[in-house]
Parts: C-alpha cells; sequence; structure tokens
C-alpha cells in the first residue's frame, strides 16, 4: 500500500475557529439586504491544483459544470463556475443577500442544507468511471469565508480509494464492500464546530450501506499486466477492516470477486491511499441466484443404449458449460454416476447429496435398458438429483426414462418415475412432425418462434407423448404434435412437471430437437433448458448457527448425515445466525485445512448470502476466515460457506477424466462458529 497527498482547494487558509460563536448560527435571523452579484476565487494550496478531477496522478482540477453552495445564517444560494475550467484556479459567480461567515459547499445541490450548525447533503450509491480520475460531483468540499472579495480555501470531507485492476476480459463496472460496514454512500451531516476539514472533522454518514458502485458509461477491458486505475470517492475513515471487490463483466450473467489488501487500509480524507495491484479471476458467479454454486450448468447423459452425442448446440448458444458421459461400457457408466477412485459419491452429486450440476440432459435410444444398466443405484442418484433442486431435460427415450411407464397404472421399475404420469408411445419412427405452441406455454418466454406459434420439421423417431387427462398435479403441457395421422396429434409433444419448491423441474419431449444447431428448433430446445433450469430448487439452509457453538463440516458421503457433509467444489453451504438487540463484538470464524485449499466466507442480512451479493465478503487464499463487527442490527443474518476449489473434467468417447484439485469431489473439512456477546 500507498499513500499520497491529493487535491486541496485553496486561496487563503481557513480561518481557526478561535471564537466559538462564530459556529453558532442562528437560522431564525432575518436580512433586509439586497441580492449582490459576488466572484470570489478558488487557487492552490501547496502548489497542487485541486477538486474534481485528477490529473498527473495527484492534481485535481475544476471541472465544465461545477457549482457551489453558499451558505449564510440565513441563505442558501448556488454559484456556478465562471472561470479556471480544468485548472486549480477558479472563479464562482452568483448572488447572495446573507452577510458573513459563508460556507461554501462542493457540490451544489438542491437538497443539501445548513441548520443548527449541521450541513447536511448526500453522495450518491454509484459512480461512473473517469479514466485517470473520479467522477463529477462525488467529491465533497468545504471553504469558510468572512470576506468573498479575498477568495477561499476549499478543504476536501472525503478521501480516495485507489483500486489498481487487473484482469481479463470487458467488463461494465466494479463494486467496493467496506469489511467493517461502514457506509460509503448515504445522507451525510458535517458539524461545523472548527474542526471541518481537518483530520478531526465531525462528518456521519446514514442511510445508505457499505457498498459502493462504479459503473462504466462503455465497456472497458482489463489487461494482465497493466492495472485499470480505479479512483473511489468514500467518506475518511472508511475501510478500517479492510475491504472486498466485485467485478461485473458486461453480459451482466457473471461476477468475478477477490479480496483486496486485508486488514485495514483506512481512507484518510484528502489522501489517496493507493492499493497494490490485485488482479480479478477469470471464474465468475451467475447474477441469477439459481444458477450459482455447481460445478458446471449441465451434465449429458450419452450413456449405454442411449445415443453418445458429445455435443449439444443449445449450450454453446446459452453460453454455458456442460461435462458428457458417452460410452457404451456399463461398467465405466456406473463409475461416472455412482463411484470411482476418486469420488466417493459419483460425479453428479455432492457430498451432501446435493445436484452437483444444474442440470441432466437425456439422450434418446432405449430408455428401459439404459435404466437397468445404471442399476437401482445409479437410478438413486438420478433421483436425487432432482429431489434436492437439480433439473432434467429428456428426448425420446430421456423422456421415457424419466416417466413411470407407458401406460397408466403400469410403473417401469427401469424408469425413474420423476414425471409421476405414463407416456405413451406414438407408433411414428424416422419422421418430422410439427409443434403448436400454445399462447400460454413458458417456451414463450425467452423465443418467439416466427411469432406464428409453431415449430415445424422437428426429427421423430418412436418417442412418445402425454395427454392432458393423465397429466400429474404439477404436470403442464407446454407444446403439442401436429400430426393428424396419428393418435399423437394434439396430444403433448413437450411436457414438464415440478413436485414442489424444493425439487428440480423435468422438462421432457417425445422428439429431438437436440440435435440442431440454428434456428427455431434450437431455439425450442435453449428453451426446454431454460425453463427447466428456472424451476431449479432453492438454496437450502442447513442449521441456525447458536451463539459460540462450533458445527463440524466434516462428514463424507452419507444419506444419513448430509448437513453435517464436507463441501464439494464449486458448492455452497448455507447457515443462519440469529442476532439478538444489543448484540456486541459480533463474529463469523470460518476454519479449515489451513493454507491447502480454498475456502470463502460471506454474511448477508435477511437473504441467502452469496459472493456476488452479500454484505460482506473475504475470498483471500486459505480456508480460514473472520468477519467480525462491533455490533450488527438485530435480526436474521445469513452465512454462504464457498468451496472455491475446482477439478478440470476432460470429456471424450468413452473418456471422463479428471485433474486438479480431486480431493474436493469428496468434500473439503471445515468448522464454523457464529459468536457474539
Amino acid at each position: 500500500m500507498r499513500t499520497s497527498r491529493y487535491f486541496i482547494i485553496a486561496v487563503v487558509a481557513l480561518l481557526s475557529a478561535s471564537c466559538a460563536q462564530e459556529n453558532l448560527i442562528d437560522l431564525n435571523r432575518e436580512t433586509t439586504a439586497q441580492p449582490v452579484s459576488v466572484t470570489f476565487t478558488a487557487t492552490m494550496e501547496d502548489a497542487v491544483d485541486t477538486r474534481t478531477g485528477l490529473k498527473d496522478d495527484t492534481r485535481v482540477v475544476w471541472t465544465k459544470g461545477d457549482a457551489v453552495a453558499l451558505f449564510t445564517a440565513s441563505t442558501k444560494d448556488r454559484f456556478n463556475l465562471v472561470s479556471g475550467e480544468n485548472t486549480g484556479n477558479a472563479a464562482f459567480g452568483g448572488t447572495t443577500s446573507g452577510t458573513a461567515p459563508f460556507y461554501a459547499l462542493y457540490p451544489y445541490s438542491d437538497d443539501c442544507s445548513l441548520q443548527d450548525g449541521i450541513i447536511s447533503f448526500k453522495v450518491p450509491s454509484r459512480q461512473t468511471y473517469v479514466a485517470g480520475s473520479f467522477a463529477q460531483g462525488v467529491s465533497p468540499a468545504l471553504a469558510k469565508m468572512t470576506d468573498l472579495s479575498a477568495g477561499t480555501v476549499f478543504k476536501n470531507l472525503f478521501g480516495i480509494l485507489q483500486v489498481n485492476l487487473c484482469g481479463s476480459g470487458k467488463i461494465k463496472g466494479v463494486e467496493v464492500v467496506d469489511l467493517a460496514g461502514n457506509m460509503l454512500w448515504g445522507e451525510c451531516r458535517l458539524a461545523l464546530d472548527g474542526k471541518e476539514g481537518t483530520s478531526e472533522q465531525t462528518l456521519t454518514v446514514t442511510g445508505g450501506d457499505n457498498k459502493l458502485y462504479m459503473e462504466f458509461e462503455k465497456e472497458v477491458a482489463l489487461l494482465r499486466s497493466t492495472p485499470r486505475v480505479l479512483n473511489f470517492v468514500v467518506p475518511a475513515g472508511s475501510m478500517s477492516k479492510g475491504f472486498s471487490v466485485r467485478v461485473f463483466d458486461i453480459t451482466g450473467k457473471a461476477v468475478s470477486f477477490l479480496t483486496a489488501q486485508n486488514p485495514a487500509v483506512v481512507v484518510s480524507r484528502s489522501n489517496i491511499t493507493a492499493m497494490e495491484k490485485v488482479t480479478a479471476p477469470d471464474n465468475g458467479e451467475l447474477l441469477d441466484t439459481l444458477g450459482r454454486g455447481y460445478y458446471k450448468e449441465l451434465f449429458m447423459d450419452g450413456g449405454s443404449y442411449v445415443t453418445s452425442r458429445t455435443t449439444l448446440p443449445a449450450v454453446p448458444y446459452l453460453g454455458w458449460e456442460m461435462d458428457f458421459m458417452a460410452t457404451d461400457d456399463s461398467v465405466f457408466q456406473r463409475s461416472i454416476v455412482i463411484k470411482n477412485d476418486i469420488d466417493n459419491n459419483g460425479f453428479l452429486l455432492y457430498p451432501d447429496n446435493a445436484p452437483r450440476y444444474r442440470m441432466i440432459y437425456c439422450n434418446g435410444g432405449k430408455a428401459g435398458a439404459h435404466g437397468r444398466s445404471l442399476t437401482s443405484t445409479g437410478r438413486s442418484r438420478y433421483k436425487k438429483f432432482v429431489a434436492n433442486g437439480g433439473a432434467y431435460v429428456g428426448s425420446c427415450a430421456g423422456a421415457f426414462l424419466a416417466s413411470y411407464g407407458t401406460s397408466e397404472g403400469s410403473y417401469n421399475t427401469n424408469y425413474l418415475a420423476i414425471y409421476p404420469g405414463p407416456m405413451f408411445s406414438s407408433g411414428l419412427t424416422d419422421s418430422y412432425t410439427g409443434m403448436f405452441i400454445p399462447k400460454n406455454s413458458h417456451l414463450l418466454d425467452h423465443y418467439n418462434y416466427g411469432n406464428d406459434f409453431y415449430v415445424d420439421s422437428v426429427r421423430h423417431n418412436g418417442g412418445g407423448y402425454v395427454t392432458e387427462a393423465t397429466l400429474p398435479q404439477g404436470g403442464e403441457i407446454l407444446a403439442l404434435f401436429d400430426r393428424p395421422d396419428k393418435k399423437m396429434h394434439n396430444n403433448g409433444s413437450i411436457w414438464a412437471y415440478k413436485a414442489d419448491k424444493y425439487t428440480g423441474r423435468v422438462v421432457t419431449t417425445g422428439s429431438h430437437p437436440e440435435g440442431v444447431s440454428s434456428g427455431e428448433r434450437r431455439d425450442l430446445m435453449a428453451a426446454m433448458v431454460l425453463y427447466a433450469t428456472e424451476g431449479n430448487g432453492p438454496a437450502v439452509v442447513k442449521a441456525s448457527l447458536e451463539n459460540g457453538v462450533t458445527r463440524d463440516m466434516d462428514k463424507g458421503f452419507s444419506a444419513s448425515d448430509p448437513d453435517y457433509a464436507c463441501i464439494g467444489d464449486g458448492q455452497y453451504h448455507h447457515f443462519t445466525m440469529d442476532i439478538p438487540d444489543g448484540a456486541k463484538n459480533v463474529k463469523v470464524e470460518l476454519h479449515g485445512p489451513g493454507d491447502t485449499y480454498d475456502l470463502y466466507l460471506a454474511v448477508r442480512r435477511e437473504r441467502t448470502a452469496w459472493l456476488s451479493d452479500a454484505d460482506y465478503f473475504i475470498v483471500r487464499s486459505g480456508s480460514n476466515k473472520t468477519l467480525q463487527w462491533d455490533t450488527l442490527p438485530a435480526g436474521k443474518w445469513y452465512i454462504g460457506v464457498y468451496c472455491a476449489e475446482k477439478v478440470t473434467t476432460e470429456c471424450a468417447l468413452d473418456k471422463f477424466e479428471c485433474s486438479g484439485t480431486t480431493e474436493a469431489l469428496n468434500g473439503i473439512p471445515y468448522y464454523i462458529t457464529a459468536s457474539w456477546n
């Protein structure tokens, strides 16, 4: 960390407050003076230019459009910049009927005020990125004058936190988070007690929060070696317990996160606190809360007796990642789904039985034979996947596999029954059908299919259909077959089912839109995937932590102890703590296997704590983390533990190999404690 002097507006030094009465302002005093046109000057102090825009690293200059509020005991007037643009030697002009003492506040706003010896003003929750500088109107400054003709000195009330950010890709915004809970924006109240504009000034900020966002008017690229300099204007005393940074990419879908230097950095008034260069990681997090906490978005089942497909065009179309199983070898298949040398619970599930992927897609083929090749243990993995919130999409045989059988009341033990209704055989092979899309279908949520509610020429090869009469409760038909020569006509061609809010959604079709790489059929498949994953189960809270009681999260894969299981790669575990009124010295401690693995910690009030929107979070390396506050508001607080360890998977025909931190597949143990006095 390095600190360098910056800004200060000046001409004449601020008068000392030797006369205490000078600061006791009588707001009821009336004046009979007529408004007088006045111009006053603001120059330099110590040969350093001042105020709105940084120049040559430390010089700050006035900017076109700048204006100040000139206060007296009974008046408030707007004074505009009339000369000195892009320099530190400025002149402001306006009219006033007030008398000395005068207080000039930058920037002017309609709602700033002076009352009972307190100047009130607001600072915004967002600042605009300006290359080599900072946004106009976000750095408050104050000057005091007894004689307007003599000029004035403006003293900066805030300081600058300078983040030097490297990385790759293009970003749309960056957010800093004060780990001590200091408010970085809101309603400011500055006491006119003779200390204003000094290191002892009495300034409070209320009504905002501890997160400050910097937005970019156009996309900005990060570079690996040359940092992007971001100047956040923040209240003096901020970051007393360190800070963290979020980086938002241009898609709006993902967030990268990192911790800048921690512990404390403490920003000083009228200084740049410049941090050492930091690099934003490449792995981000979806802004969609249902998409967080998975290893990847999709797993494609191309195992025994179903098509061993290795590509799924909808996945790159959606910008997602996937792994796939493509093999005729049922033993190899079971090593992927059930258990293998490095993963006791198979690749579909985390150690606590939660879905490791956001969705499973199953190809067409022979449903009964494929289900039989999975064995009852493998089928139970699929059922747990959906029961615990994972989505499922299937085509043709993948749809039959999801159902309970091919006739009413007849259960096929090799099927999954995650769609608890029958699916009827169409009797149509090696052909094509059209599909009608009802106007209330969720398939229209993302694509319009030419605005005719119809998709033509969808391949069909032995698949089936469902009927309205046999839909289970929680089921819905999303599209209908157009095939007048068959019983399937005007019956369900795409259908969905979701048992309750905690389970995943199942979306299946009797046909084959999955292999098409463009046009309406590809959009149809993408819509099925999107609607299925929009039905992912929500995050589940494992426990409410008791004051001072450590919870051991160190169990392996076990159906009997999932709430005490280790955490898997890319997974979140969620907890709560109930903070009583008047609680002091609040602390959340996370302890794991030292520096061997990276575990992150997030805390958020009243809502699930994810790294991309937590009120407080630490993501530095290692597994031991502590967040501590003098006090927190009473109520329910959420705690998120995130495992940043991820393996690398290489998939091909008859190949599914993992490398990297493969220990995370069986889970990383940790211990978590919440305490307060």
